[in-house]
C-alpha cells in the first residue's frame, strides 16, 4: 500500500511540474534564434580547432583559450589576438585539473578554466544578465541571455518571460561572463563567440 501511494505522489509531482514547465518549453521552443541584444555587440567569432577550454582573467577582459593546437589570448573588448603560443602544455609545470597558465600578457598566471573536462564560468554579472543553459532535446543545449530585473520564469506569474535565444547547438563546451561582467564568450564544437559591452 506504501508504495501505491508514493508511485501515486510521485505521478501527481511529475503532472505538476509538466503544467509548471509547459509554457516555458514552448516560449524556448518556438524562440527565433538571435544575437545578444543591445549592449552587447559581436567582439568576433573565432574558429578553434580541438578547442578544449577557455577561461577569463581576474582583473582584465583578456581571455585564455586552450586547444589541442596551443594557447592564445584574446581581448575581449576589442576582439583582438594578442598572444599565440602553439604546441602541447607537455613539458611544462602541471597547472592542476581546471586550470591553464597563461601566456603574452598572463604569461605565469593560473587561470580557471572552463570546457570539456568541466569546470565553469560566472553566469550573472555584477549587474543581473543571467545566462540560463536548457537542454530540452538532448544533447543540444539551448543558451539563453535573461536581461536584469527579468526571470525566464515570469510566465507564471501572468507576464511574458523576457529572454534571447543566442546559442543552440549540441557540443557546448563552456559559456558565461568574465568577472567584471562585460564580456560574453559562448564555446562550442571548435568555434568561439565573444561578445562585450561598455
Amino acid at each position: 500500500m506504501l508504495t501505491l501511494l508514493r508511485t501515486r505522489r510521485q505521478r501527481a509531482e511529475l503532472e505538476s511540474a509538466a503544467r509548471y514547465l509547459g509554457p516555458i518549453r514552448r516560449m524556448v521552443r518556438t524562440a527565433a534564434l538571435v544575437a545578444p541584444p543591445r549592449p552587447w555587440r559581436a567582439a568576433g567569432v573565432f574558429a578553434v580547432p580541438a578547442l578544449e577550454a577557455v577561461g577569463f582573467d581576474r582583473n582584465s577582459e583578456l581571455l585564455l583559450v586552450v586547444s589541442g593546437e596551443g594557447r592564445g589570448v584574446i581581448d575581449c573588448s576589442t576582439g583582438e589576438k594578442i598572444a599565440r603560443k602553439h604546441g602541447t602544455l607537455e613539458g611544462e609545470p602541471s597547472a592542476g585539473p581546471l586550470q591553464a597558465v597563461g601566456i603574452g600578457p598572463l604569461d605565469g598566471q593560473l587561470i580557471a578554466t572552463a570546457g570539456r573536462q568541466g569546470g565553469g564560468l560566472m553566469r550573472v554579472t555584477p549587474d543581473g544578465w543571467a545566462l540560463e543553459i536548457v537542454t530540452l532535446d538532448w544533447p543540444r543545449a539551448e543558451i539563453l541571455l535573461v536581461p536584469p530585473r527579468a526571470s525566464l520564469f515570469a510566465c507564471h506569474e501572468d507576464a511574458e518571460a523576457s529572454f534571447s535565444r543566442i546559442e543552440s547547438h549540441p557540443e557546448l563546451h563552456a559559456c558565461g561572463f568574465s568577472f567584471s561582467g562585460r564580456s560574453l564568450v559562448i564555446a562550442v564544437g571548435d568555434d568561439l563567440a565573444i561578445y562585450c559591452r561598455d
